[in-house]
């Protein structure tokens, strides 16, 4: 088999559970990739903040790929980005508020929101080092490289409606996933994780079948048809199962872990 020398993974779902915990064993085998010459990169739909977040937890100093695939970047230096039309990030926005739904704004780094909902926010900032800006109207602000819009839906008609409705109006324009039960991520059509990562194939010159990688929902299907090795962990996305080679019990079974061990490792 050949060497592989990048993992590349989703975080939520994958490498931790959605509160952000995760086992010794995960911590101890980032440890080890750490010490080897595998580089791993995070791949989020968190923004960087969020991303840079778990990073730091397990010393990383790769770049991460965040924004579901639209941005690749380090501390420093942003190395790729595919951000949403300013025209269509305003369409977009008014279409949710019109719809009533929460919605997430993410320009120049900053997570804006209109309405603070204190249980929502509390869910998805607790524990993700994620901190955000209460705005009165979206539009006042001044949209600049605008990465990612998020929709919280917890109806899931009301969730397969507007996913929809969406995806057939802006096809092949926008893309249209969703990233856990109740939310629905939006991006340019060139932004997401598998186009990120052929940017770090080609940025460091690796093959396919060099790479492995790992998510567990539909957000994470064009990361795995990208890679040469793909890991299903958990059973949110049937069309993840369908694509991957390699299948894992969720985030707590560890079994994620004995695989990498044995991939990558070679132990």
């Amino acid at each position: 088999m050949t060497k592989i020398k990048l993992w590349v993974s989703d975080i939520d779902g994958t490498l931790m559970n959605y509160d952000s915990s995760y086992t010794p064993r995960m911590a101890n085998l980032i440890e080890k990739i750490n010490k080897s010459d595998c580089k791993l990169v995070l791949a989020t739909g968190r923004m960087f903040m969020g991303a840079d977040f778990v990073a730091q937890k397990f010393n990383l100093n790769n770049p991460v790929i965040c924004y579901q695939g639209a941005v690749v970047r380090t501390k420093e230096k942003i190395l790729w980005q595919k951000p949403i039309k300013n025209e269509l990030a305003y369409e977009i926005i008014n279409y949710l508020k019109e719809k009533n739904i929460h919605t997430h704004v993410y320009n120049n780094d900053i997570l804006y929101i209109e309405d603070d909902n204190k249980r929502i926010m509390s869910a998805y900032c607790d524990n993700r080092g994620t901190t955000y800006e209460v705005i009165e109207d979206f539009n006042q602000l001044k949209l600049n490289n605008v990465p990612k819009i998020l929709g919280v839906i917890e109806d899931k008609n009301l969730m397969q409606e507007i996913k929809n409705e969406l995806s057939k109006k802006y096809k092949n324009i926008l893309t249209i996933v969703q990233s856990s039960p109740i939310y629905l991520e939006i991006n340019d059509i060139e932004a997401s994780k598998g186009h990120a990562l052929d940017f770090l194939k080609e940025y460091w010159n690796l093959k396919d079948n060099q790479v492995i990688a790992s998510g567990d929902q539909d957000n994470d299907i064009e990361l795995l048809e990208h890679a040469g090795n793909k890991v299903c962990v958990g059973s949110n996305s049937q069309k993840l199962k369908e694509i991957a080679n390699y299948h894992c019990k969720d985030v707590n079974s560890d079994e994620l872990v004995d695989l990498i061990e044995r991939l990558v490792l070679c132990e």
